[in-house]
Parts: C-alpha cells; structure tokens; sequence
C-alpha cells in the first residue's frame, strides 16, 4: 500500500471535477459516483456494481479525466473495493457479506482501505481480477463478470473439479472464494439467484420501512406481490421464507390454491391467514397459484386482482381491508417468469381471458429459482448446485456415506461424476432425492453404482442412457481423460509451429503464434482451453456405444486384430460431425452466437451445422480428428471396430 499521503481523498459530495481531477491517486466511494447521478446499481451484486461502473468509466466522457489515472481506489463499503493498479482492475470483495451500503459519509476512507489490505492478508478478504473487456464487450453484456466463473476457470478441472470437492469435502473452500447468500438455512453461489434474492430482500426491507413509518398513522398500507417462479422441486418458497425469518417482521401462512372449490373458500382462509399481532405483517404464500379453477387454466387469478391493487377482498357479502401484507405467489406449471407468459397470439388471448396481464402489472418482484438443470446454454453454474444438493443430501438422507470426523463423503468417484454432468433430472431437486433416498443403503459405507435404484426407476428421473453413457465412459478413463488432454494439447502445440515452418511462415509470425493464449504450455494454459481437449474425448467417447459404425473405447489389446489405428472414409466423418456437434457445444456454452468473427462480442460463422460449413472447414475437422488413435496410444487405450456373435 502507497503512503497516506499519495491519495486524493474527496469530501462526499464533491463535484465531479473534484473527484476526477486531481494529481495523487483517487481514492473514493462508489456512493460518490452515485450521488452524483452515474447509473450504478447498489445492493446487487459485487459484479453488477463492477461492470455498471466500468461502462460509466468507458463511455461516459464526462469520466474521461479520472479514466485517465491508471491508479485508483473505490471503496464499496467496509468489506469491498474496486482497485485500478498499473491500469489493470482487481476486486476486493468479502464472500460472506454482500454489497451492503454500510459505510458512513464521514468514514476515514483511507484508514477503510488500510483495515480491508489487513484483512485480505489475514484471509478473510478476497481478491479477484477483473478481465479485460472493450467497451463493445461491456455495452453488448456479452462477457458479464462472474466471479463464480472466474473462480472455477482457475481450478485444474474447472466446475466438475470444484463440484467434485464441494460433494466430497464440502463447500467451505468455495464459500472462502466466493460471494455467498446466505439467509438463515438457505446459502446459494449463483449470480443470478444471489442477485434475485437481494431484490427480494431489499423490497422487503423497504416495505416494512413504509410499514412501520409513523406518518402512516392507523391507515392501511397497500399489500406488495412477488410471484416466484422455478421448476419442480427447485424449493420456489423456501428461499422467500428464509428471508421473511432472516428479518424477523413477518408472519408466515401457506394457502395451496389446489386445495380450494371456489372464491369463498379461498377468502375465508385470506381472512384466517391476515393475523395482526405482535405487530408483525403477514407474509402469504399462495402456492400453485397458476391452477386451474373450473377447468379453466389459471382461473384463479382474476381473484387477486383487488386484493392485490386495492387491499380488499369480499367475504360473506362484506367488503374487507387489509391492513398490510406481503403476498407471494408461487407457480406450478411455469419453470420462469417468462414461461409464464404466452408465446403466441392464441395463447395471449386467453392470458387477457383470465386477466393475465393485469395480474402481472400489479406485481412488484419477480423470482426465478433455477434448481439442479440448466436453464440456459450458458449455464454451467448448475453442477455447482448439483453438488450443494448431493452434499446436504448426503449429510442427511445418506449419512451412512458421509463421515463427520473426517467431514467426507464415500462415494464413487465415476458414479459422482456421472451424477453431476448428467444432461438433466427430469423432476429437479425431487428426482435427486428420489434417487439417493431409493438407493440401497443399509450396512453399507460407500456409495457405488450398485447401490443405484434399477435402470426402469432411473429413467423415471434422468435420461438413463445418457447417465450410463457417462458412467461407463469415467469408468473406462476417469483421470485419465487429463492425461489424453495434455497430450493433444501438446501434439497441437507442435504441429501448428511444424506447419507455420513448412509454409515459409516469418520468424514474427511464428512468435506470435507462440504467444497466442492458446498455445502456452499445458500448466500455464488457461482452464477453457484445458476444458476443451477433456471434453472432446468424453463426447466421443461416451457416444461410441450409441455410434451406429461399430467404434467402441478399451485399454490396449497387445495383437488384437479388431484394432483402428487410422481413421478415414465413413468412420473419420461421422467422427467429424459429432466433433462439430462437440465444438457448438462448448462455443454456445461460453456465449458464442452465430455472426462475423468477433472474440469481444464471442460471435463465431462456424456455429452452423456440419452440412452447411464450407469444405475447408470440414477438412479442418477431419485433419483435426485423425491423431486421436495415436494421443490414445501414449496413454495405453485404442480404438476398436465392435463386432457381434449373430
């Protein structure tokens, strides 16, 4: 840390040209930049604060004199700060707490920052450094901060390894890395239900502000609505609950919609639940709120709309106030707020039938809950809350496969990773627990395929044959899959010099080959790169036993006559395709679209089926695929031709 005396410390409230313009090292709130008018959000995230402000920074000109300093310090709070060193960014930012605005205006900033360095080399800060992103990259949200994925991409291994860990050893090395939410017994890492969350939690807050404001007198307050929005068994109330008890200033009841006939009943159990005592407010979950009524879908949501907009509600002919409340309305047939919505003209007119659109202009929060499957291309955060799930499930359900001496869990490791990256559990979180609750457990220490329901009960709950697919493949490779990885990596390495050399390539061009991310050594090489030679021989191989040519995977058969050592003819493109199949895969994975090359905006012309990439790009494939017998070999497998006794 610089000297005291090195730092341009603004009075709060500062003009702008104050803050920007002075000689020594800006050191400031980020609240400054707020006061004065910069569209940066607060009580988000860590990372949405960081990226508003680097897109206020590049293209806002009214910034332009304190862009210039290539140092700088902007305080987030007590436990964060964004620092500019040699113009490169790094985030300072503590897991456990979120970006809370609890730093006073006349706070000595500098002594603020001394206490942050101080616990940063006590461990109980984190820093993490900000990648370098064009202002194209930043106004097109095409490469957002996640520190969850900056985290993961430093791992040998990256998600699966992290996941790995979190379901063997527990979460407490992430936790440690990390920003956590945590709200009593609810904890979550992903970005988006963190920052989901802390709206929640922060229209709560303000509600029971108004709530309790004594200007308020004796006079109602209208009611506020969250509807909250998750696919089966991704626990859509438990993480609301959580943060009502976390505030300890309401009252929870659960009325379940499936459970009612008509209007009246449904009022008459309104007018149970709105208890006013101890002066706390109702909080009412109105579960399955998107049934139907009378045969007609969702029939039920004309009946919210006054109590919703006017606090009322008519029971037994009377006309009733309610005094204050927080309803959440929790759906049952729409995994997300925007399934909720009709996708079509006939199905928008039967959303206005039943009063749709009033319904949802009359909400004041939206809750998406994600549960164990992907919800997009991109989202690779799932294995992260696969694994957070098997680990309290097997503390629980399964604690004869956990150990507390040791804090480990028991399990096979290829039957834990099959578990993780399977492509979906047809039922969410209730399909996990079906499947380690109906495992075999009794006088057992280890948790191995064996103890798996049967394959009929399986199916119920995943793709069966995409999980044993996985399954077979870790057993065959397992660890072994880094060391094919490496392999190729490094055959690639040296095949690209070898060609630059033969086609009379310049000595500078071949230095900047050699300085290209993607061609550094195997330990120095970025987790993405790594990613992308595990993966091509995991999706190759866990699909030779669906491969219609015959191909299968084995360890080496000194003599066996059956053996592929070269790939060619039909066999080298049907492997081609798959690998095209492969590569979309992992581009879509990382935002990659379809579009002229641009690595800022990640938008690739390839992203098109096999049949429609121009024949160089095909031959690329095919040139490509053609040592896979040979980087097998190094590690003692090959390639077979399958063969069946008729």
């Amino acid at each position: 840390m610089k000297p005291r005396s090195s730092y341009d410390i603004p009075v709060f409230g500062c003009p702008l040209k104050t803050l920007c313009s002075g000689t020594g090292i800006p050191l400031f709130l980020m609240d400054h930049l707020r006061q004065l008018d910069f569209l940066i959000t607060r009580e988000t995230s860590y990372e949405r604060t960081v990226d508003d402000f680097l897109l206020q920074l590049e293209s806002n000109d009214t910034l332009r004199e304190l862009k210039e300093h290539q140092d700088m310090v902007i305080l987030l709070n007590e436990e964060g700060a964004l620092i500019r060193e040699n113009g490169n960014w790094t985030l300072m930012f503590t897991p456990s707490r979120g970006e809370k605005q609890n730093l006073a205006k006349e706070a000595d900033l500098y002594a603020v920052y001394e206490q942050l360095e101080k616990q940063y080399q006590k461990g109980a800060i984190c820093k993490v450094p900000i990648p370098k992103r064009s202002l194209k990259a930043l106004v097109s949200h095409s490469a957002p901060l996640c520190i969850l994925d900056e985290f993961c991409q430093r791992q040998n291994g990256g998600y699966l390894a992290v996941a790995e860990e979190i379901v063997l050893e527990g979460p407490e090395r992430l936790f440690q890395n990390v920003p956590v939410c945590r709200y009593r017994d609810l904890s979550t890492v992903d970005l988006d239900e963190i920052e989901n969350y802390h709206a929640i939690k922060t229209l709560m807050e303000e509600y029971a502000y108004a709530y309790d404001n004594p200007l308020r007198a004796e006079n109602n307050i209208l009611p506020i609505s969250i509807a909250v929005f998750g696919p089966p068994g991704s626990g859509k109330s438990f993480g609301v609950k959580q943060i009502a008890k976390s505030q300890e200033r309401f009252r929870i009841s659960s009325l379940n919609l499936s459970q009612y006939r008509s209007a009246t009943e449904l009022f008459a159990a309104l007018d149970a639940a709105l208890v006013y005592e101890d002066h706390l407010i109702p909080l009412i979950f109105f579960d399955e709120f998107d049934s139907e009524l009378d045969g007609v879908s969702r029939g039920w949501l004309k009946y919210f709309l006054s109590p919703m907009q006017d606090g009322e509600y008519t029971l037994d002919g009377r006309t009733l106030s309610i005094k204050g409340a927080v309803f959440v309305f929790a759906g049952g047939t729409a995994p997300s707020f925007p399934a909720f919505l009709p996708d079509d003209e006939e199905k928008a007119l039967e959303f206005q039938r039943v009063k749709g659109p009033d319904f949802v202009s009359r909400l004041k929060g939206i809750l998406n809950i994600k549960g164990p499957n992907p919800t997009t291309v991109t989202d690779r955060q799932h294995m992260i809350r696969r694994a957070l799930l098997l680990r309290n499930l097997f503390m629980g359900q399964a604690y004869n496969f956990y150990s507390p001496k040791t804090g480990r869990v028991n399990i096979s490791l290829s039957l834990l990773r099959a578990l993780l990256r399977v492509s979906e559990f047809r039922h969410g979180s209730r399909s996990i627990e079906f499947i380690v609750g109906m495992s075999r457990k009794a006088g057992l220490s280890r948790y191995t395929p064996s103890c798996l329901p049967l394959a009929e009960q399986l199916d119920i709950h995943l793709d069966v044959r995409d999980f044993l697919s996985k399954l077979s493949f870790e057993q065959l490779m397992g660890d072994m899959v880094d060391q094919y990885a490496r392999i190729a990596h490094e055959k690639y390495r040296r095949q690209r010099i070898e060609d630059a050399i033969k086609f009379g390539i310049s000595q500078d061009e071949i230095q900047r080959i050699q300085s290209e991310d993607r061609m550094a050594d195997w330990d120095d090489l970025s987790e993405p790169y790594k990613e992308s030679k595990r993966s091509q021989i995991r999706y190759l191989g866990e699909r030779f036993d669906q491969f219609n040519t015959g191909i299968g995977l084995r360890p080496i058969i000194p003599g066996a006559v059956d053996t592929l050592s070269e790939l060619y003819g039909p066999v080298l493109e049907q492997l081609a395709i798959l690998e095209h199949e492969r590569w979309m895969l992992d581009k879509k994975a990382n935002g990659w679209t379809l579009g002229k090359l641009d690595t800022q905006l990640r938008q690739h012309p390839d992203l098109l089926p096999y049949d429609q990439l121009d024949e160089s790009v095909r031959d690329y494939i095919r040139v490509s695929l053609r040592n896979i017998p040979t980087y097998l070999k190094e590690i003692g497998y090959e390639l077979y031709r399958k063969t069946y006794n008729q």
